[in-house]
């Protein structure tokens, strides 16, 4: 159980990996879309500029150097924060600016945050101008720094006064005691009591005189700017970096979504390994989609060799290989013919059936194989002497059992030899009757495909019906894609020019009535 659960695992990992593979270019598509979506973001969406200006606070206390608690400790965040958000500091930096923003503008356009339990204070000032901005900020600082100096200063004014008056107070009181004991018997009671008061006078007024010269020598600075506005970076937002990285990263992954929605509806085969994986059969050759010689040159003659000695491993003499050209043209692939040509070439007896064949183009074969005359619709080629190309007679004929295997047909698969091979060759334009009859009377499939123009629905198909009928399909020859501009090159190199009033092959009428029916 556990290895089949690998398995499953195994396999659902490399379908995740074939169709991220095989929608490349959606999920590139949507990338760049995501790009230019946050490029465009970046041009039409507000700017905004932010300065920082940073501060530190001075602990306004009378015991600056105090060992029992540390200066920050006498700071609070919550109050730091709400007196330089005040509309009063705000009204102090829109004085600052010359009136050029509002106070309201200002606590709008500010942040304040605090750190070090208070002690170091940053102010944040939003502008749609950077110059505005790193002023803004400034302004803000300053106007706070100068109204906790102020607020210190007008405190510490008030309480000296209060001390300066009881000052005042207790030198008048301590006039009248040395005036009574000026006056009074040094043994007297009077003597005694005032010599008491002026000692309790002396007491007092060294501990007001103290705390006043303590007050009078707190500093009232409000503190210091640890780093101005034009010191710091700026922050522009939205930002750049980070707004076109979130474009790309949306845009690949709405690009995955959009690959495995998509990859269902997308049924074009556009390689050779898409059309191994949907057919489940090796790819034995690819080749050019060119139109080719019959028989093949160059290149195409020794892929198709490779294919010949492929298949020859899998098959066994006196056996029928169906060849199902799936690249949708307009005649029978060179390919499909060329695989029986480059068979025979090797010294084996082949028999090619073609079915579907037009006038055209039988007349066009027997002209490039240099066929003998067709004795009982049996042609055999000068140039390939173990190479016969069959021709039924018999189609057409409604009263057959199907259009394209005829009888003739049948006969001439039954009565091939024991040293031979049958290649019939069906297009998927065929009706499916026919390739249904093929299926059954061949041993084997090779399928011929053409990239993008070959599709899923193609591949299934054959799968399906070769699996249903137990005949296996042993490899696939795929042609490569041509540029559009060379699509119509397609087809087999004639030795000379097909004619306008090609007929259609016979099946065509088949479809028709089975239409109209």
């Amino acid at each position: 159980m556990d290895d089949d659960q690998g398995t499953t695992a195994s396999l659902g990992f490399e379908h995740y990996v074939f169709v991220l593979r095989r929608q490349w270019r959606v999920i590139l598509a949507a990338t760049l879309l995501g790009a230019l979506a946050g490029g465009g973001f970046l041009l039409f969406a507000p700017k905004s500029v932010t300065a920082t200006t940073t501060i530190n606070l001075n602990v306004i206390t009378t015991e600056p150097f105090s060992a029992q608690k540390a200066a920050s400790g006498l700071l609070d965040d919550a109050t730091e924060t709400a007196i330089a958000r005040s509309h009063v500091v705000a009204s102090r930096a829109s004085d600052l600016l010359k009136g050029a923003l509002s106070p309201s503008e200002i606590r709008s356009a500010s942040t304040v945050a605090t750190s070090s339990g208070a002690a170091v204070v940053t102010v944040d000032f939003e502008s749609d101008n950077a110059a505005e901005a790193v002023k803004g900020a400034d302004a803000v600082a300053a106007a706070y720094l100068a109204f906790r100096s102020e607020q210190a200063e007008q405190r510490i004014g008030v309480m000296v006064a209060n001390l300066t008056e009881r000052i005042d107070a207790l030198n008048v009181t301590l006039g009248e005691a040395n005036q009574a004991l000026a006056t009074a018997d040094v043994n007297s009671a009077a003597y005694a009591q005032a010599t008491t008061q002026r000692q309790q006078i002396l007491t007092e007024l060294d501990g007001l005189l103290s705390q006043r010269n303590g007050l009078q020598s707190v500093d009232t600075s409000g503190g210091i700017v640890l780093s101005a506005a034009e010191d710091n970076e700026l922050d522009y937002a939205p930002g750049r970096t980070i707004t076109l990285l979130t474009g790309l990263a949306g845009g690949l992954v709405l690009g995955i979504i959009a690959a495995f929605i998509w990859n269902p509806f997308d049924r074009r085969l556009r390689n050779a390994r898409e059309i191994a994986r949907a057919l489940g059969a090796p790819v034995y050759a690819t080749i050019d989609a060119r139109r080719e010689d019959v028989p093949a040159t160059g290149a195409s003659a020794d892929s198709l060799r490779v294919t010949r000695e492929r298949l020859l491993v899998d098959i066994y003499l006196g056996t029928t290989v169906l060849v199902l050209d799936a690249t949708h043209g307009d005649e029978p692939s060179p390919t499909s013919v060329n695989l029986a040509v480059v068979t025979a070439q090797a010294g084996h007896d082949v028999t090619l059936i073609v079915p579907e064949a037009t006038d055209d183009f039988r007349e066009h074969l027997r002209s490039a194989l240099d066929l003998f005359e067709p004795d009982g619709g049996v042609g055999q080629s000068r140039t390939v002497p173990t190479l016969s190309v069959f021709h039924a007679t018999d189609s057409g004929d409604e009263n057959q059992g199907d259009l394209l295997l005829t009888a003739q047909t049948h006969k001439t698969i039954e009565r091939a030899g024991e040293e031979s091979l049958t290649f019939l060759v069906l297009s998927l334009q065929a009706h499916p009757a026919s390739i249904l009859a093929g299926l059954r009377v061949a041993q084997s499939v090779v399928v011929v495909t053409r990239d993008k123009d070959t599709t899923t629905v193609d591949a299934e198909w054959i799968r399906e019906e070769a699996d249903g009928i137990e005949t296996p399909v042993l490899g696939v020859i795929t042609e490569r894609a041509r540029q559009r501009a060379e699509r119509k090159q397609r087809g087999i190199n004639w030795p000379f020019e097909r004619t306008d009033s090609a007929a259609k092959p016979a099946e065509s009428g088949t479809t028709t009535e089975s239409a109209a029916s």
